[in-house]
């Protein structure tokens, strides 16, 4: 049999012979499938609308404290609270603890193996031999030589997991946070819009007093009086359904945060100023700092780390040995150095005929390998998608809200003077109705404009993968690679 020393020369000189390890994944940005601009294209349309000039080529660093810049330290202890209580946000502790662990496991392969026993016999009197005692000691020593770097592969596509855990973790505490932040938000456009409906149901039955006075004097007719009435009930029915939604949002907001959804949490009566844009940094960027695009990029490395496991798995295997220990009658002499028989060994253990299971997991490796890429073109390219959709629905809602914004005052105006007239019986009950109608309808959407805006910000800062809290960084795509 040749020696430990023998062995492992052979199967270095097997090395050349070795199937051939699978190159890195291509760049990030090579991977996206579609062509990555220098700049966002709805940032450049912001700053021609805005400024008419070009967008600057260094369009700032993303913020890491956007939570901040709503300035409401209600919100913050809100998410700080959903954090610590959240279950999803558990689940994605528990994954990332596990897959820590994992790649602890899968780096322990590096380690030799001791293992150690003590057995005892006792031989009674009534045998030929009469009594006797036996006791035995023994160590032994175990370790497999990643020649041809089957250890290190699997030990780096773990690793290449537990990054992609934390990632995901990073995600979902950032989703949190923008879903709580959403609530809340909605929660107060809720209430401004109760307030709103309630001005509208008393403008309406101050309308209904002036037909109710009018029909008196046979100025009206008795359909005037029903119309005034009719509208009126339906703006205390609005009035009914916007409570209703703040209670829903209230409920949604307090499942986040882990309580009881009994729609009691104190909310502010109007909605926050929109912060100013923030910096959205450059595309290619957006590719090594959000969450989910990070995690994905880690997979697919992992992806690759396994393909040059599996057609390691195929070559030999050397693994070197080590035993012995001692044996006596005695126990007090079992450690006496004298009485220890020692061996050490080496062998080379081949597959010769596995039915095509070799094989099998190399094309398995394979095909996760292309899953995990087509995976992370699918997240780079939603990862493009959510920020353009975010900036470009800004730019729309702004514009938006100025031309309701004037509509709305003017619209008060005509009303307040239509009123006038109609008191004067220079307008009919439908011409004021008709006001009204109008008049309702701009100030809800422009309401509605504003939480929309709110919620744009929140899904562009989502989009961008800039950390809500000062201080938590995303795993850098090149850790542990």
């Amino acid at each position: 049999m040749p020696s430990a020393a023998r062995l492992v020369a052979f199967a270095v000189c097997l090395l050349p012979c070795a199937c051939e390890t699978p190159a890195e994944p291509p760049p990030p940005v090579e991977r996206t499938a579609t062509p990555v601009r220098d700049t966002f294209a709805e940032a450049d349309r912001a700053q021609a609308a805005t400024a008419g000039e070009p967008t600057p080529k260094d369009p700032g660093r993303v913020a890491d404290d956007w939570l901040a810049s709503f300035h409401d330290a209600r919100l913050t202890a809100l998410v700080d609270e959903a954090q610590r209580n959240n279950p999803d946000l558990a689940a994605a502790v528990a994954r990332r603890d596990r897959a820590l662990a994992q790649a602890g496991l899968a780096d322990s392969a590096f380690s030799p193996k001791v293992d150690a026993g003590l057995g005892a016999v006792r031989r009674d009197a009534g045998t030929p031999a009469g009594p006797a005692d036996r006791f035995d000691l023994g160590l032994s020593v175990s370790w497999e030589v990643d020649v041809w770097g089957r250890i290190a592969k699997t030990s780096a596509a773990a690793a290449a997991d537990a990054v992609a855990a934390a990632a995901d973790l990073e995600y979902a505490r950032q989703s949190i946070a923008a879903r709580t932040a959403q609530s809340w938000f909605l929660a107060i456009a809720g209430r401004e819009q109760v307030a709103l409906e309630q001005q509208l149901t008393a403008q309406r039955e101050r309308l209904q007093r002036i037909t109710g006075s009018r029909l008196d004097v046979g100025e009206a007719k008795p359909t005037d009086l029903d119309l005034a009435e009719g509208q009126t009930a339906v703006a205390r029915d609005a009035v009914l359904a916007a409570r209703g939604g703040v209670d829903a949002a209230l409920r949604s907001l307090e499942a986040l945060l882990g309580r009881y959804p009994a729609a009691d949490v104190e909310t502010g009566a109007a909605l926050p100023e929109l912060p100013p844009p923030p910096p959205v940094g450059l595309p290619s960027e957006l590719l090594e700092r959000r969450p989910d695009v990070v995690a994905a990029d880690r997979r697919v490395a992992a992806a690759f780390q396994r393909i040059g496991a599996a057609k390691a798995a195929k070559l030999p295997r050397v693994a070197l040995t080590a035993g012995g220990g001692t044996a006596s009658g005695d126990l007090s002499s079992l450690l006496d150095p004298k009485q220890a028989v020692w061996n050490l060994g080496a062998n080379l253990l081949g597959p010769l005929f596995d039915g095509g299971e070799r094989e099998a997991q190399v094309r398995i490796a394979k095909a996760n390998e292309q899953e995990a890429l087509a995976n992370y073109v699918k997240v780079a390219q939603r990862a493009f998608l959510e920020v353009e959709t975010a900036l470009g629905n800004e730019r729309v809602l702004r514009a938006r809200e100025v031309e309701l914004a004037d509509a709305t005052r003017r619209l008060l105006r005509s009303r307040d003077a239509t009123e006038v007239r109609y008191a004067e019986g220079e307008a009919t009950i439908l011409d004021v109705d008709q006001i009204h109608t109008d008049y309702a309808r701009a100030a809800r959407a422009l309401l509605q404009v504003r939480q929309e805006l709110l919620q744009q910000r929140l899904n562009l800062h989502l989009a961008l993968g800039g950390s809500f809290a000062a201080g938590t960084t995303t795993p850098s795509p090149e850790s542990k690679r």
